[in-house]
């Protein structure tokens, strides 16, 4: 399986995924990153973070935010 990796990106910097996670397929890195972008903010700050999904080459494939 392919590891995905996200990155947080937020107002004052980002930090960066150094573990990932395995999952069968972009679509379903896309939503592992959607749920974990509302456990990490309450839903009156989503607005001021997205978390960038990557490859293991460090290729970013997708944004959720």
């Amino acid at each position: 399986m392919p590891r995905y990796f996200f990155n947080l990106h937020f107002d004052d910097g980002i930090a960066r995924d150094p573990i990932g996670i395995e999952v069968a397929d972009l679509d379903q890195a896309v939503a592992e990153a959607k749920k974990a972008r509302i456990e990490i903010m309450d839903e009156e700050a989503l607005d001021q973070l997205w978390l960038d999904i990557l490859d293991e080459n460090g290729r970013v494939l997708a944004r959720v935010g």
